[in-house]
């Protein structure tokens, strides 16, 4: 109980995630510990009102910043979180291209679950998702004053030199955790 007090992180009792771990510790015992560890990923990953402090213990785990934005969220709009890390893993240090912050991409992705059509004649859908995006991102823009990966930690995340210079430089959990805490906070904004 004190694993799921904690991963609230809120102070209040989470039933969700009790009642998650419990039916794990009880498949546990008659189908073995994968089950355990699938009802743990599953509470962390349950909807809660932190998730900028979820995605960023997420991004600290996994040092995948478009994973662990598009994961927190991921539940809440329908799909699967194991599902999520797959769409999102090729977004990280800007498509490993040093482009677009994978935090700032996998918000994104967040969006276009909420608001994105799902028919080809859905005019009004698409005005609400880029009228949202453009928020979202000119926010960003402004917190940070760039929206690349590269520019953000400044080094060229297109090289290996450049992804070697960060991570002796600090930055995947120095700067890295920031973007992924703040593209949250943005987007929560954005999505009410």
């Amino acid at each position: 109980m004190a694993q799921i007090h904690r991963r609230c992180g809120n102070g209040r009792f989470d039933r969700r995630a009790a009642l998650k771990i419990s039916a794990a510790a009880g498949a546990a015992l008659f189908g073995g510990s994968a089950a355990l560890l699938r009802a743990q990923e599953d509470a962390e990953a349950a909807p809660s009102d932190d998730h900028a402090g979820r995605a960023e213990s997420r991004f600290l785990k996994s040092m995948n910043c478009s994973q662990a934005v598009l994961e927190v969220y991921s539940q809440e709009m329908g799909l699967p979180a194991p599902l999520a890390r797959r769409v999102a893993a090729g977004f990280a240090g800007g498509m490993g291209l040093g482009s677009e912050c994978g935090a700032l991409t996998g918000a994104v992705m967040v969006i276009g679950l909420k608001y994105g059509k799902t028919t080809d004649e859905d005019p009004e859908a698409d005005s609400e998702t880029f009228t949202r995006i453009a928020a979202l991102v000119e926010q960003f823009r402004e917190r940070h004053g760039a929206l690349a990966c590269s520019q953000l930690l400044g080094v060229d995340m297109a090289t290996p030199d450049g992804v070697e210079a960060a991570k002796e430089a600090g930055l995947f959990t120095s700067r890295c955790p920031k973007f992924v805490r703040s593209a949250c906070e943005i987007l929560d904004r954005v999505l009410t």
